[in-house]
């Protein structure tokens, strides 16, 4: 079953053209690992540029290359934290960097966490049933539901849902009651807690 959220069809432009930044790129790509209408699209993008190297002439390739092409196609092993396996599907593995050295972070929240997955990009856990602390955002938030699922303002998000949430919004997301929610966001500037948390946020002048 394909997500029902998708990026916009600009999004796939600049991915075919390679103008997107990294953290955006696996975005979409976290994105493709769930979604065959996607898939199809991205690919007729690429279908130009596919066509321009079909027709080059053929030509021995570098033994460096091949080798490191070879070296990236090794089987890729579940990514960890601390020693802690994330339970995150398979087809994402190879699209998150190494994160054995990354720490989790919290909101004062319990059964919320986040850590830096590095490039300007967020992994966040809900525990099942667990809110996000309401918040606004200083810039454009782009996130991918990786495992589990949310509910906000009505809308349910589940594995592969692509959002985007304009800086305006203040918004306070749901873990869905019956499993963990996973989601990798890109933040541009930051979130702006409300209430108590936003106190102290501003406290620390951040």
């Amino acid at each position: 079953m394909n997500p029902r959220l998708h990026p916009r069809e600009d999004h796939w432009l600049d991915y075919a053209s390679g103008h997107l930044d990294p953290a955006s790129r696996t975005l979409l790509e976290a994105h493709l690992a769930f979604c065959g209408i996607c898939r199809r699209e991205a690919g007729q993008d690429l279908a130009p540029g596919g066509a321009l190297l079909a027709a080059m002439p053929e030509a021995e390739p570098p033994a460096e290359l091949l080798q490191g092409i070879l070296a990236r196609l090794k089987a890729p092993e579940a990514p960890r934290v601390g020693g802690e396996a994330l339970p995150l599907p398979r087809a994402l593995w190879s699209l998150l960097p190494s994160l054995e050295g990354a720490a989790w972070h919290g909101a004062l929240t319990r059964g919320f966490r986040f850590l830096e997955a590095g490039g300007g990009l967020f992994l966040i856990h809900m525990e099942k049933g667990r809110p996000f602390p309401e918040h606004g955002h200083r810039g454009l938030e782009r996130a991918v539901i990786l495992a589990g699922g949310l509910e906000d303002a009505g809308r349910v998000l589940e594995a592969g849902d692509f959002d985007e949430e304009d800086p305006s919004r203040v918004h306070a997301p749901v873990a869905l009651p019956d499993e963990d929610c996973w989601l990798l966001a890109s933040l541009e500037g930051g979130i702006r807690f409300t209430g108590w948390r936003g106190l102290l946020q501003r406290a620390a002048g951040r």
